[in-house]
């Protein structure tokens, strides 16, 4: 009798570690890595727009798709970008993020860190070869475009050092010095170290 106790708490005690075994095993490696919540973010986007690097790393260990996109076709590296966090973007451009992807309204990475002024972002993107040149689909602005709409000098300063064309044209035919000179009309100082920058002045602005 006292045989049949021992082995009979050891085969309940197997037991209870396979149980342990098989919870460990759906929670480590059954996770739905292209599961959706409300935005259409997978898991990825959703830690790399949080600046979760660990979880980014888990992730993408796991199988990730690094170039999935939200409802907006915004992918985990443009969130990353716009959200500053550098050591996260440098990783998934590691892991092969395309950088010059562009969402369903033509805005790159680089666009969305222009727009949240985040500069280490600007800086790493343009360092990995991010075209500056890019335009989004709606009015047809380049990051160049919308670092002078932001009045953001460091930001026009690092985009023209890195290549940025002033003399591509938006939609409505402006370039980026047209838009420079906009913002400076009838405003004395505002936007002059950007004009310097561009090499306009309002009084040799053309007439429209």
């Amino acid at each position: 009798m006292e045989f049949v106790e021992r082995w009979s708490g050891v085969l309940g005690g197997l037991a209870a570690l396979l149980v342990l075994l098989l919870v460990w095993q759906v929670f480590s490696e059954g996770e739905d890595l292209e599961a959706r919540d409300s935005r259409g973010r997978t898991p990825l986007i959703i830690a790399a727009e949080e600046g979760d690097g660990d979880r980014v790393r888990d992730l993408v260990g796991k199988g990730a798709r690094v170039d999935a996109g939200d409802d907006c076709d915004w992918t985990a590296m443009m969130r990353a970008a716009s959200r500053g966090h550098t050591d996260i973007l440098s990783y998934l451009l590691d892991q092969g993020a395309d950088i010059n992807h562009q969402e369903k309204t033509g805005y790159t990475a680089l666009m969305g860190a222009v727009i949240s002024n985040r500069p280490q972002a600007i800086e790493l993107l343009l360092a990995r070869d991010a075209d500056p040149n890019l335009q989004e689909t709606e009015k047809g602005q380049t990051a160049l475009m919308m670092a002078v709409r932001n009045r953001t000098p460091e930001l026009v300063s690092l985009l023209l050092e890195a290549g940025a064309d002033p003399e591509i044209r938006n939609d409505e035919g402006q370039s980026t010095k047209d838009l420079a000179l906009q913002l400076s009309a009838g405003k004395e100082g505002v936007g002059s170290d950007i004009r310097q920058m561009l090499g306009c002045e309002p009084e040799s602005a053309d007439k429209n």
